[in-house]
């Protein structure tokens, strides 16, 4: 116990020596007056709403006030104790200092807020931050609009989302650390903690993630290693829910009257979000005022995300669809980064390689990603633009744009949890050409298609679609009895309100397109570009998906293409005749 906490608790107060004790005690809590202590009372959130004045502490200072206090004065020296106690003893020293006895049940439970505002200063708050980016153009506006939200958020989740390589973590990464260098930290009183969701799937996933958060939490001599049994792929098997429910449990008397901000980084589609977030705001106290006016403590439970799949909107309070850069946001992307990696000798360009600039950003489809590796080619690697310009419209992936494969592997990784036929049927959409296409044209599309062994060309992807609906997407159609009867006959089709695509196969084309959608890998027309095409819901391809598709539908056998596309024909020339 400090020492003057001792000499508190041995000597018999009156107003007056209560007065140079109090006065005594702010100057060592750093506030060399009383206007400055006044100043920091109104810029708190918890206490500015008390009205304590200059002229109330130089007479409870000066001993001008009855002791032992009564009526509000009462509730201005206990209010006092926010500021000047850093510790439960030195709480406890005050209340007897100013003979703060006999508390009513308000002041009580006040004093309970105390001590746990208290025990909260005395622990270090967790700052687990992901790296910053050294640069962020062209994504100011939605930094604040994040920043923002997540200060006056209490309790809920803020999602970004997009596709891939498009700045989803790097534009969290620079919100946490605007949130500590800008002060804002303060608000989330126990920290902020960024947690790598990549790879975490299902329940196992989930509980790995729970896990990390307990470890976090508790100090390292609290933690109880898991028993033997534990360990066993039999107890993980058979008391997965049991345990799944005690490891939620637990993680919620840990957030108890804590504040803190959670980054989960990169959701991965089969990641259950809603019993995560059972667990990480499921214990959270919503802000309270006392008949006096005093403000109690109130929790933060914040969660942001990052991740490809959207969520439900139940599940959010904000979602963000994070978009590519603007033409002039991505050029000046890629001087800025040519600029940063030649300081020596900057690059001049004329008229016409700055054409070849902006040729190559529209594109590779205005990602930050791509733009720092067509920034990499060209001023590290010395690539010529006009040959850059000329290869990336040809295929963004090649060796001499992506040469570290990174690019093409972030695609991949993409669809690793795309099913193997919904994995060929996007890359079938690449028949429909780069513009908007129709939910009919996409189903006619996919209507004639020929099952068999021309299939079994593309390597079996890790998930079917039918796994995350429990039934199959996809309508099994009669293998022709010839392989090329198909080649020169018009299909026959259904009448549907016109185009003529049979019901079964356009509901099929729908969820497959909308599961496509909902992972970011495929965009929705706007309404106003969807009038234009008589009111179709319209759909479209990001030039790198495009350009990815392409790439995976070559890989497919010439003769299966052959007939899809000679179907397709059939029914163009059904519909317009």
């Amino acid at each position: 116990m400090c020492i003057w906490a001792v000499n508190v608790l041995k000597t018999s107060m009156d107003a007056i020596q209560f007065g140079k004790w109090m006065s005594e005690r702010r100057r060592k809590r750093g506030w060399s007056s009383q206007r400055a202590l006044v100043e920091t009372i109104r810029q708190d959130h918890f206490l500015k709403d008390v009205r304590i004045s200059e002229d109330f502490l130089a007479r409870l200072e000066a001993g001008r006030l009855a002791y032992p206090f009564r009526g509000y004065v009462r509730w201005q020296v206990l209010a006092l104790a926010w500021l000047l106690c850093s510790t439960p003893r030195e709480v406890q020293a005050y209340l007897q200092a100013a003979s703060l006895k006999d508390l009513s049940a308000e002041e009580h439970e006040w004093v309970q807020q105390l001590y746990a505002h208290v025990s909260r200063q005395a622990v270090a708050a967790i700052e687990l931050l992901p790296v910053r980016p050294q640069r962020l153009v062209g994504q100011e506006t939605l930094v604040q609009e994040v920043l923002n939200q997540l200060c006056t958020l209490e309790h809920g989740v803020c999602a970004l989302t997009g596709m891939p390589g498009v700045g989803k973590s790097a534009l969290a990464s620079e919100v946490l650390h605007r949130l500590v260098a800008d002060g804002y930290s303060r608000i989330f009183h126990h920290g902020i903690i960024t947690i790598s969701c990549k790879g975490r799937r299902g329940t196992q996933g989930l509980l790995s993630l729970l896990h990390e958060v307990i470890s976090i939490l508790l100090p390292a001599q609290e933690q109880r290693p898991l028993e033997q049994s534990d360990s066993s792929l039999a107890f993980w098997l058979d008391r997965m829910e049991t345990h799944l429910a005690s490891v939620i449990d637990r993680v919620r008397v840990l957030l108890m009257d804590k504040s803190i901000l959670f980054l989960l980084d990169d959701l991965d589609a089969q990641f259950p979000l809603r019993t995560a977030l059972d667990a990480l705001l499921g214990s959270t106290r919503r802000n309270t005022v006392h008949s006096t006016g005093q403000r109690r403590s109130v929790t933060r439970h914040v969660v942001l995300t990052t991740s490809r799949h959207i969520p439900s909107p139940a599940l959010v309070n904000y979602h963000h669809h994070v978009q590519p850069l603007l033409h002039t946001d991505a050029c000046a992307l890629f001087h800025t980064l040519t600029a940063s990696m030649t300081a020596a000798t900057p690059l001049k360009l004329d008229e016409e390689q700055e054409q070849a600039v902006g040729q190559i950003c529209q594109t590779v489809g205005y990602l930050p990603l791509t733009i720092e590796l067509v920034a990499n080619a060209v001023a590290v690697r010395g690539i010529p633009l006009d040959l850059l310009a000329t290869n990336a419209a040809f295929d963004p992936f090649h060796p001499l744009l992506d040469n570290s494969g990174e690019l093409g592997a972030l695609f991949e990784q993409a669809f690793s949890n795309i099913g193997h036929e919904q994995h060929k049927h996007f890359a079938l959409l690449s028949l429909l050409g780069p513009q908007a296409f129709s939910l009919e044209a996409a189903a006619a599309l996919f209507q004639h298609e020929k099952w068999g062994e021309e299939s079994t060309s593309f390597e079996p992807i890790s998930r079917s679609v039918s796994a995350r609906t429990g039934r199959s997407t996809t309508t099994e159609l009669e293998r022709p009895s010839e392989p090329g009867s198909h080649r020169n006959s018009t299909p026959e089709l259904t009448r549907l309100d016109n185009p003529y695509v049979p019901f079964q196969t356009l509901t099929s084309t729908a969820l497959e397109l909308g599961y496509l959608v909902n992972d970011s890998l495929l965009e929705r027309v706007t309404t106003e570009a969807a009038e234009s095409h008589n009111n179709q819901q319209q759909y479209m391809l990001h030039p790198l998906l495009y350009a990815y598709a392409r790439n995976c539908v070559q890989r497919l056998p010439a003769r299966y293409l052959d007939s899809i596309w000679s179907n397709f024909q059939a029914y163009m020339a059904c519909l317009y005749r």
